[in-house]
């Protein structure tokens, strides 16, 4: 004798909402932490790189950078100030639109100018020839 199911059971309908619901709190979870890193990264990554710099564990040359938006250029172009300890060319590019300045002679220190770096904030990175990297970080347009 054949037994009859029945499939009406209020049960058998809710059984995988559980997992459905887990899965959509995973996804939100995952969303935000990217969210997080996307903007807190280049942050971070100045930290780290200032740690290691101050520990005496890179060969460094480059002894501080510094970012300012300008009005000049729509308000897009960005002065980066460099100082280094020794005598070197520097690489400085942008972490946005900007076309990178290339093979700059730095004597103790010197000045570099991105245009058209875009709109929004963001991160200049400076290369040595003599060794070493350095970031530093400019605001949003005003």
């Amino acid at each position: 004798m054949l037994k009859k199911i029945d499939l009406s059971n209020k049960h058998l309908e809710e059984r995988g909402q559980g997992l459905v619901e887990y899965a959509l709190i995973l996804v939100l979870v995952a969303i935000a932490v990217i969210a997080i890193l996307f903007v807190l990264g280049p942050v971070v990554g100045s930290v780290f790189s200032n740690i290691v710099d101050n520990m005496g564990l890179s060969n460094n040359t480059i002894t501080s950078v510094n970012a300012t938006r300008t009005g000049e250029g729509s308000g897009n172009d960005v002065i980066v100030s460099i100082s280094v300890s020794t005598n070197t060319t520097v690489n400085v590019s942008d972490s946005q639109d900007a076309a990178p300045v290339q093979n700059v002679p730095c004597n103790g220190s010197c000045v570099v100018t991105l245009s058209a770096v875009g709109f929004n904030s963001g991160q200049v990175t400076v290369v040595a020839s003599a060794g070493g990297t350095k970031t530093a970080n400019y605001p949003l347009k005003n």
